[in-house]
């Protein structure tokens, strides 16, 4: 295993952890209002962490890459992420999770239309069983007609998948020419100015100190910190270290993580057809990392 796979797997994990302080919180605030504070509070982190780890020094950044990855930060995080908070508050974390088996077809797919990536045969069938894994972790018996509003969540969820690979794979091009947390950065500084600027035009809030007295203000804090702040610097080094279609599957496995945590902190109950789901995916991993 490389360091671009153990990156990869670890994003899952910490992503897994976020989930759990994401679905606290969301009993307390909307999307917009989680959304915002979490993309000024890992703006606020990355500004002291690349000032230690680059110094006062400004890299040379052209005025295409600016842009680029500034862009990869609007769909990235301010679209992404506060279509995920959406559906996670309309279907719920399973059947969002379910929806986000569709982000390493995003990423495989958009890597072979842009980046010209391609993975070995039994690289697609693991990925396959990845999907296959997830979905079976996730399923519901029950009418989701009766338990949800299916629609518009699971638009929201989709659309947060997409918009999270096209993020990603449109700044692997640039990931080995400039400074790793200059990168993060511009994409954190991207995601809160569009969210900022998509509050004063509809006229909401742009206070986020009420966030940190209120109720379920820590659940957010934490989950910020390990989900976006934590997370993302390993998500990002992942696509920097291998390919963006294995980094991609491999984040896959933030559902079995979410489904034992679950577990564990939440007292969620393990069925057997879960545990099956979770060794699926488990197999999958193993073949796309060629073990």
């Amino acid at each position: 295993m490389g360091l671009g796979e153990f990156y990869s797997l670890l994003c899952a994990l910490l992503w897994a952890f976020a989930v759990i302080f994401y679905k606290r919180a969301g009993d307390h605030f909307n999307a917009y209002e989680m959304n915002l504070f979490k993309s000024a509070f890992v703006l606020l982190l990355m500004i002291p962490t690349v000032l230690i780890t680059d110094g006062l020094t400004i890299p040379d950044i052209e005025q295409s890459q600016f842009w680029l990855i500034f862009v990869s930060g609007f769909f990235g995080i301010m679209l992404a992420d506060f279509f995920y908070l959406r559906a996670l508050q309309l279907i719920g974390a399973s059947l969002t999770g379910i929806t986000g088996s569709l982000y390493s077809p995003f990423v495989v797919g958009l890597s072979l239309l842009f980046l010209s990536e391609s993975l070995l045969f039994s690289q697609y069938i693991g990925m396959i069983l990845v999907l296959a894994g997830v979905v079976l972790v996730g399923y519901r018996k029950k009418s989701l007609i009766i338990e949800h509003p299916p629609i518009k969540g699971f638009v929201y969820a989709t659309l947060a998948v997409f918009f999270t690979a096209l993020g990603i794979v449109m700044i692997k091009p640039v990931s080995n020419e400039l400074p790793f947390f200059w990168i993060i950065l511009i994409r954190s500084f991207a995601g809160y100015i569009t969210m900022a600027a998509y509050g004063l035009i509809l006229k909401k809030p742009q206070s986020i100190l009420h966030v940190i007295k209120a109720k379920g203000g820590k659940w957010l804090i934490i989950g910020a910190f390990i989900g976006q702040y934590i997370s993302m610097m390993v998500w990002v080094a992942g696509y920097k270290y291998t390919s963006a279609s294995i980094a991609s599957i491999l984040n896959e496995t933030a559902s079995v993580f979410i489904l034992i945590l679950s577990w564990l902190m939440l007292g969620e109950h393990l069925t057997k057809r879960k545990v099956l789901g979770v060794m699926i995916t488990i197999s999958g991993v193993v073949m796309v990392l060629n073990l």
